[in-house]
């Protein structure tokens, strides 16, 4: 690291400091600490569901190391999946209709309090142990890109890097986290976002042209076994955990778990209104397009080069600083790390340390600001069985922030990972995921989804999952075989989970005694509407709204438009299902095509040089456009925080 590029890191943190002493003057009620008194627009929530944290950058690059382009194929099998979602509002819709400020204070509302921090602590516990990874994935990949030494010594006194590096990092984004609470969050995670899309613009046109497209595609092809490959899909995968099956039980998953993981919940309560959450998350799949292609691309870069012959001398030290790796899982992580600190040039170089620091801080402070709230709503709260007076509760709040923090930080010391971070994401998500999908559902969609349900499911979920992660890591020592892997990896536990408890939760609800559950209160509709959450129709929508009600089938009924889209928000959609749609309907044919014949690699070549070229054009544009709209919506929301009554709503169901 130069120190121009040093510099570059340091006015980035300095400005991410002084937005965060700035913003937290508008955090003055609990509602505001905990969803910006829902008042957020849609470009600023696009960002809980449109960036990366820096521990999914490592979790990508090693997957993408291991099997290459074929996963971004077989991850085209959710593109019906993720427009369904996006374009209807699943759960997203209904949830912020409740008006609830965690998921846990719905399901009080839905089923009883007793179940709220029964829930409430499952969610929270499957939350910190996921989380408790984060600080030492982060610290190492920073170590490594940085160039820092393992100890240095101040005072006179030697201190290792490692934990160093993990609290320091940890302390600003408590900073953030506890300034103004999900304020600050979203102000600052949305500027970072913003500023790190621009720079992976910029890093993904580097690639490009430093390095021709013919000579990745060959890189890709030297060091595979025989009838395998990492760019024709319909070869064996080069690894058995991203397997076709990984990315069909991700599809079911996608669906049955729609907003249940809480890990960004101050986002999911603080849109202005319900369909205001709709159109951010349709804005979301079009944020992140430069910025996914860029974290696709650099492993793909990193094998090709680091594999081709041409290249030979000028990687031979970072070969070696790899080889210096002696786990093997960690030299898979840190490859790519190191790959681009070694060809990223001056400038650019302290501008992808940026973007590092910069995904590590916004992640952590979301999900810092989540567990941390989500154990006093929605288990101390409960539990006391009374409302904690404003101050008391706003402090007992970042008490519970720094608590996870702590937490994070010893047991990223004492943990040793096994196996890739993707696998025991799905296996501490089984913990809570297994059984809170089929919980949400029906508690949001079936009016005689029961308590009894409730408990079964989430009950069977958590052993399944909870057990399965239990069984894994003590697999080695229970065959006697320090090298024995277990056969059921944590996707598979995670599938098993969720198909038990859904089928518990309907048999339970059917053989229970019969009783409808009030919906229509719940979700404030009919009489119980709540005005200020109701979006007036657009001019001139309704009457053509009601014909194409009136047809059997209609485009507009099938993407979800409603009276209330105005032009530009129809355009989006329709913009977004055609998109989408198409990719899905090229990769059918694909399919179809290459199950009768038998496709040369050449033409796999072509395919995905097209494919980025889409991608990286219109990933620009959509760069710019929301970044843009973010900057309208910040002010937005300093204008109505500071103009608006705050909310003295505080979570407690009375």
């Amino acid at each position: 690291m130069h120190w121009i590029d040093w510099v570059i890191v340091g006015v980035c943190l300095a400005a991410l400091i002084g937005v965060t002493v700035y913003a937290q003057r508008y955090s003055r009620t609990v509602a505001d600490f905990l969803a910006a008194n829902r008042m957020a627009g849609r470009y600023l929530l696009t960002v809980s569901s449109g960036f990366l944290g820096t521990i999914t950058l490592v979790a990508t690059w090693e997957m993408v190391y291991s099997t290459g382009l074929t996963t971004q194929w077989w991850q085209m099998l959710s593109a019906p999946v993720g427009l369904f979602l996006s374009l209807t509002g699943f759960i997203v819709y209904r949830f912020r209709q409740t008006r609830a400020l965690t998921l846990a204070q719905f399901l009080e509302e839905r089923y009883s309090r007793k179940f709220r921090y029964y829930a409430g602590f499952l969610c929270w516990l499957a939350g910190i142990l996921n989380y408790g990874i984060f600080p030492a994935v982060t610290a190492r990949v920073l170590i490594v890109f940085l160039g820092l030494p393992e100890e240095f010594s101040l005072f006179g006194v030697t201190w290792p890097m490692f934990p160093t590096v993990m609290a320091g990092y940890l302390l600003i984004a408590l900073f953030v986290a506890c300034s103004g609470g999900q304020i600050t969050i979203m102000i600052t995670d949305f500027l970072q976002g913003a500023f790190l899309m621009l720079i992976f613009v910029g890093i993904l046109l580097f690639l490009l042209w430093r390095y021709e497209w013919g000579d990745i595609m060959a890189g890709l092809e030297i060091g595979i076994p025989a009838g395998q490959s990492m760019i024709n899909p319909f070869k064996t995968s080069t690894t058995d955990d991203f397997s076709v099956w990984y990315f069909l039980i991700g599809v079911f998953g996608a669906i049955y778990n729609a907003k249940s993981w809480q890990g960004n919940s101050g986002y999911n309560a603080a849109a202005k209104t319900p369909h205001e959450a709709v159109i951010a998350g349709v804005l979301a799949s079009w944020r992140g397009m430069a910025a996914g292609l860029c974290v696709l691309l650099m492993p793909l870069v990193a094998y090709a080069v680091l594999h081709l012959p041409q290249y030979a001398t000028e990687t031979m030290a970072v070969q070696e600083q790899i080889a210096a790796i002696g786990d093997a899982q960690l030299r898979t992580q840190m490859t790519v790390p190191l790959f681009m600190r070694s060809i990223l040039p001056l400038g650019l170089g302290g501008l992808f340390a940026a973007v590092l620091i910069c995904s590590a801080i916004s992640c952590d402070d979301t999900y810092l600001h989540a567990w941390g709230t989500i154990l006093v709503q929605d288990v101390i709260g409960p539990l006391r069985n009374k409302p904690f007076p404003p101050k008391q509760h706003m402090l007992i709040l970042r008490l519970s922030i720094v608590g996870v923090a702590l937490f994070a930080f010893l047991f990223s010391l004492l943990f040793p990972l096994k196996g890739y971070i993707f696998m025991f994401f799905a296996l501490t998500g089984a913990i809570y995921l297994g059984g809170a999908g089929a919980v949400i559902i029906g508690g949001l969609y079936w009016k005689r989804g029961t308590t009894a349900a409730a408990w079964w499911a989430l009950s069977v979920g958590t052993v399944l999952g909870f057990g399965g992660m239990v069984v894994q890591q003590l697999w080695p020592s229970i065959t006697g075989d320090p090298a024995a892997v277990f056969p059921i990896n944590g996707q598979w536990i995670y599938f098993w989970a969720m198909v038990a408890s859904s089928v518990m939760y309907v048999v339970v609800s059917l053989c229970g005694r019969r009783q409808e559950f009030n919906l229509d209160r719940m979700l404030h509709r009919g009489k119980y509407t709540i005005q200020e959450d109701v979006v007036a129709p657009q001019q001139g929508n309704e009457e053509k709204q009601r014909l194409k009600r009136e047809r059997k089938f209609s485009l507009a009924k099938l993407v979800g438009i409603t009276p209330e889209f105005s032009r530009f928000e129809r355009f989006l959609f329709y913009g977004t299902f055609f998109w989408s749609m198409g990719w899905w309907l090229v990769f059918l044919i694909g399919t179809a095509i290459c199950l009768v014949f038998e496709i040369p690699d050449s033409a796999w070549y072509c395919y995905w040089w097209i494919y980025i070229l889409f991608c990286v054009l219109l990933g620009c544009v959509c760069a710019f456009w929301i970044f843009g709209g973010g900057v309208r919506d910040m002010f937005r929301l300093f204008h109505d925080l500071t103009h608006k009554a705050h909310s003295e709503d505080d979570g407690f169901v009375k």
